[in-house]
């Protein structure tokens, strides 16, 4: 039987531009119209008891605050003795931002408090603090392991192999279908790599919902991971049905790349959905078929040369535009997703960072390799541009998928909006759980914060009382800004401080709750 071979016709100049530039220049047009900010992983504003603390007596609660609403994963909230054992009964009480376990008696000793939670974003949260009660040993206070646990390893592993594989499965089936790459070897690893893609995709979901339980799978990263599992799965059936599918076959593959920039970092905001899809769609042309198009280079049985090296002037043509669109996309990505880099050089952020540095060394070594390629198109001088385009690829699809797993504000003090130490406290009212923060907590003006309203608030607004006021109030209305609403204040006094946070919740209605919060000289 005999092989495929590559197609005489390749993708000319204007056929490029219309698969490529045209829609893309459309969707950047449409970034201008869509408003939205883009989601985050859940941090803790205050546990009761503190990290630390020694406690006379012991309570009968535990509670986590959060600064955005949550649910619980598959251990939610407990209460560990030093043996191992947990100490917490009933069930776990879940208010908007505040979560609360009622505890058994306690003995005097160290305990550990951890929580297992679902942000908005879909992502899992794990976190502990510990504290005493009674006579307690400072020695044999317990202390948080630094390394990460072994599911954290392996999701980190089976969704890193999973996204490579879909990256270089569609960009076969690209390469097979755009660019007239079709040999035998680019036949098997197009369907390998999507069969690789397809199965880790499933074990990370079933990953995921072990450790996140069956709640997680309503999350928008979630369905996002479903609909990806489907679209693979389509890809890869249409395939190997033969030409009469194979266009269908790379609109399911494209689909199933895209469903990467839905929930995750980008929750919430269509616009950082949207630049992570064309960030996405523009890297499979170039990293996703530069494993194909070798393919064609390295095979010695194709004898036809012009066929084999028209192959890599319709792969070069699409890399010009696409690297632009991979760098623009980056940018403006990270931009988004950390507000402007308002935190700083985060762990994100120097991610980013050294990703775009990868992508723009491609760049160079590309329009150094065509300059040559000019003097001495030869397929050895071909093959010694795509190892290193082999080797960037690793780079690149390695560093893309160490961002969807990283915070785009971890790695620096303020991780969950505010100072360390900055004085809060937490209030219910009716479902609701409310959590108030005051930054830098010190006499003078303070940066209020109020975590738990829904955004769909008509308005909140905090009332701010101190004893030595004589009765007299600091009435602060809040702006929504990322979930959370932000105000200013003037706080003149240290001492306790009474926060009275007013929600209304509709034209009609309106709720109220307060708690003390302690300003420091």
């Amino acid at each position: 039987m005999d092989r495929p071979r590559p197609r005489g016709r390749h993708v000319t100049r204007a056929r490029i531009t219309r698969v490529l530039a045209i829609p893309a220049v459309l969707a950047w047009c449409l970034l201008l119209l869509l408003p939205g900010v883009a989601g985050a992983h859940a941090g803790v504003v205050t546990t009761d008891p503190g990290d630390g603390a020694r406690l006379p007596t012991a309570p009968g609660t535990v509670s986590v605050t959060f600064n955005g609403p949550v649910s619980l994963a598959a251990d939610g909230l407990r209460l560990i003795r030093a043996d191992g054992s947990l100490a917490d009964i009933g069930s776990e009480d879940v208010r908007g931002v505040i979560v609360t376990q009622p505890i058994e008696p306690l003995a005097d000793g160290w305990y550990v408090m951890a929580w297992s939670i679902v942000s908005e974003d879909g992502h899992v949260v794990h976190g502990s603090v510990t504290f005493a009660v009674g006579d307690a040993d400072l020695a044999a206070r317990p202390m948080p392991s630094a390394t990460p646990s072994m599911l954290e390893t392996v999701l980190w592993a089976t969704r890193g192999i999973a996204d490579l594989a879909i990256l270089v499965g569609v960009g076969a089936l690209f390469a097979w279908v755009m660019l007239g790459a079709r040999t035998g070897r680019v036949a098997r690893l197009r369907d390998g790599a999507l069969l690789v893609a397809t199965s880790f995709a499933a074990v990370w979901l079933a990953v995921e919902v072990s450790d996140a339980g069956t709640g997680w799978l309503g999350t928008p990263y979630a369905l996002s991971g479903i609909a990806r599992l489907a679209l693979l799965i389509g890809a890869s059936v249409l395939a190997a049905a033969g030409p009469s599918r194979e266009r269908v076959a790379l609109a399911c593959g494209v689909l199933a790349l895209a469903t990467l920039a839905v929930g995750g970092h980008a929750t919430g905001s269509p616009l950082t959905s949207l630049t992570l899809a064309i960030h996405l769609l523009a890297g499979v042309t170039w990293l996703g078929a530069a494993p194909a198009v070798a393919l064609v280079l390295w095979d010695r049985t194709l004898p036809d040369e012009p066929d084999a090296l028209g192959v890599v002037r319709s792969f070069s043509r699409a890399a010009t535009l696409t690297l632009a669109l991979v760098f623009g996309g980056g940018v403006a990505s990270a931009l988004l997703l950390t507000n402007g880099l308002e935190g700083g050089p985060t762990i994100y952020v120097w991610i980013v960072l050294a990703k775009l540095g990868v992508v723009g060394l491609a760049a160079g070594m590309g329009a150094l390799g065509r300059r040559a390629l000019t003097r001495d198109g030869g397929r050895s001088r071909y093959r010694r541009l795509f190892l290193l385009d082999g080797a960037l690829l690793i780079v690149v699809a390695a560093l893309s998928s160490a961002l969807t797993l990283v915070g785009p504000h971890q790695g620096h003090a303020g991780h969950d909006g505010h100072e360390v130490g900055s004085p809060r406290c937490a209030m219910a009212m009716g479902p609701l759980g409310v959590a108030f923060v005051a930054d830098p907590g010190t006499p003078g003006t303070n940066t209020v914060t109020v975590s738990g309203p829904p955004a769909s608030s008509r308005g909140v607004s905090v009332s701010i009382a101190h004893p030595f006021a004589g009765g007299a109030s600091t009435d602060v209305q809040l702006v929504e800004t990322d979930g959370v609403w932000i105000g200013q204040a003037a706080l003149s006094f240290t001492g306790d401080w009474t926060a009275t946070v007013s929600v209304r919740v509709d034209s009609f209605t309106e709720q109220q709750a307060s708690c003390t919060f302690q300003v420091r000289p």
